[in-house]
Parts: C-alpha cells; sequence; structure tokens
C-alpha cells in the first residue's frame, strides 16, 4: 500500500508538468515613462520624471523635489500622462499623492488595442481631506482590454498649495 501512494505521486508529477502556477497572478506595475503633462514646476526637482517608478517620498508629507508638482499652486487645471512598459489589464490603480492630496478628480486608462481612452474613475476633489499624504486606491472591475497608459486630470484650484504625485501603479494580469 505505501507504494501505490508514491507511485500516484509520481504520476500526478508527470501529468502536472505544464501546470502554470502563477498564470493569471496578479502584477503591480510603475509607470515607466512620461508621455504628456501640463506643467512642471522645472525640469529636475517636481518634474514630471518624478512621478515614474516606485515611491521615493510617500508616506512623507513634505514639499520634497522627488515627486511631481505643477508649475503653479491653485493654477490651471492640470494633467499627467504616463505610460507602462508592459500591457496588462487592471483591477487597481494606486496614486501616491504626497503634498496636499485631493485634487485628482478623473482618471482614465489607455486602451492599448484602439488607442482610446476610457474614464475609470470621476469624482469632485477632495478639499475636505487632511494634509497627510496619501494613496488614492481606485478599485475597479478588472478592465477587459489591456492598458498601456493612465491619464490623471487635476483641479488644483480645488485644493490649496501644490498638488503633488510621488508614484502611480496599476495592478491586473499581463
Amino acid at each position: 500500500m505505501k507504494h501505490t501512494g508514491v507511485v500516484l505521486i509520481i504520476i500526478c508529477l508527470g501529468a502536472c508538468t505544464d501546470f502554470e502556477p502563477f498564470k493569471g497572478e496578479k502584477v503591480k506595475q510603475y509607470a515607466s515613462s512620461v508621455i504628456a503633462f501640463s506643467s512642471q514646476y522645472s525640469t529636475t526637482n517636481w518634474a514630471a520624471t518624478r512621478a515614474l517608478g516606485e515611491e521615493n517620498v510617500y508616506p512623507t508629507h513634505d514639499d520634497l523635489p522627488n515627486a511631481w508638482a505643477s508649475l503653479t499652486a491653485d493654477g490651471q487645471r492640470e494633467f499627467l500622462v504616463l505610460g507602462f512598459s508592459e500591457q496588462q489589464t487592471v483591477k487597481k490603480i494606486e496614486i501616491f499623492e504626497t503634498y496636499n492630496p485631493g485634487a485628482i478628480d478623473t482618471v482614465l486608462l489607455r486602451n492599448a488595442a484602439t488607442q482610446k481612452w476610457v474614464t475609470v474613475y470621476s469624482k469632485p476633489a477632495a478639499t475636505d481631506l487632511p494634509k497627510q499624504s496619501r494613496i488614492l486606491a481606485i478599485h475597479l472591475i478588472e478592465t477587459t482590454f489591456m492598458a498601456d497608459a493612465i491619464r490623471m486630470a487635476i483641479n488644483s484650484a480645488a485644493v490649496d498649495g501644490w498638488n503633488e504625485i510621488d508614484a502611480v501603479a496599476i495592478t491586473g494580469q499581463k
């Protein structure tokens, strides 16, 4: 009887060689390129490129140059468009707002196949938030399309002072 159990395990291992345990695994990917922006404070400090890669300011709530900030505080409506190195579906978006959070009022994802923008978040700017940094976490029903970029619309006049973004990540399947 003991040998039968061993044989079954060996048979299962042999039959399961094509098994892909990580297929469908959720992947978190940070923005890797700047596609467009309305303005930036400078080309080095608080530049749009500072919103790329993993968070390096969050959770600090300080006016630090390693996050993106617009040219002026409380000025025009602003936007930031970032790309991802690999296309994937999206179930969750994380935007690391590190200074005067709450001004983001619209978020769109770009369908990689059609190049059309799809609105996935639209709410008035949150003017009553504490001034502490936060992760704006947007949970979605997983997109049926592969996304390759994100566009954030910012109502900078609604939240006093500069509104800074440290990083942007999407989670989904590749």
